[in-house]
């Protein structure tokens, strides 16, 4: 088994439960089940925009690629997981299917919203794997009270503000007693503030450190002040 605690490579980790890490590359390492899932690749993101004559840069499959072989070398894997909208679209997926090809480890996928026409995870809504269901989050199947609900699709993401114009956005990991909400994968994704609720915390990720963001405060006459 992995101990990502003994890397020494200078990307940050941290143990958010368990045996479950929480990788800077935007991963989750289970390492009790060998597991390394990722959410929202949203491969060819600019290959199918280039197709409707929107010509943004050839940019973000390789990436994608070198991140995801970077992660297997660490961890290696017994599965690595996609978890959902692995493409953006069916006309984006080449690079996909090329890695797919050349992988060297199990890559199982769950299907996500932007997924529906793609053969190799339409058929797949979720997987459950010792005491977790992994789903895109899309839509909520069935789950029981002693499983936790590990799912994508929201691009969770922490933003600072001094309050003088200064403003930062990371990506970011939410947790709370029943879910695990992953940061997108893709390096186009720019993310959705998350305002948590309840048991919930949120994880940002910088590039050098992963720190648990404040918790919200309410604003002046809101339900909660």
């Amino acid at each position: 088994m992995v101990t990502p605690s003994l890397f020494t490579t200078a990307v940050p980790r941290l143990e958010i439960r368990p045996g479950v890490w929480l990788d800077g590359r935007r991963a989750l390492y289970f390492s009790a089940i060998g597991v390394l899932a990722v959410a929202d690749l949203h491969w060819g993101y600019a290959e199918s925009h280039r197709v409707h004559g929107n010509l943004l840069p050839a940019w973000g499959d390789a990436e994608i690629a070198r991140t995801l072989d970077a992660l297997v070398a660490d961890y290696r894997p017994r599965e690595l997981l996609w978890l959902g909208d692995s493409l953006h679209t069916l006309a984006g997926r080449t690079a996909a299917e090329n890695y797919l090809r050349r992988a060297s480890t199990t890559v199982a996928i769950v299907s996500g919203n932007h997924d529906a026409k793609w053969p190799r995870a339409a058929d797949r809504p979720f997987l459950a794997r010792d005491g977790f269901l992994f789903h895109h989050g899309d839509r909520a199947p069935a789950c029981p009270p002693d499983v936790v609900e590990v799912v994508g699709h929201h691009h969770p993401a922490f933003v600072w503000s001094d309050g003088a114009g200064a403003r930062l956005k990371l990506p970011a990991l939410v947790v709370s007693s029943r879910r695990l909400v992953l940061p997108a994968f893709s390096p186009w994704a720019a993310g959705t503030p998350w305002l948590p609720a309840g048991d919930e915390k949120v994880y940002a990720i910088g590039a050098k450190r992963i720190f648990t963001a404040p918790p919200a405060v309410p604003q002046k006459g809101s339900p909660t002040e």
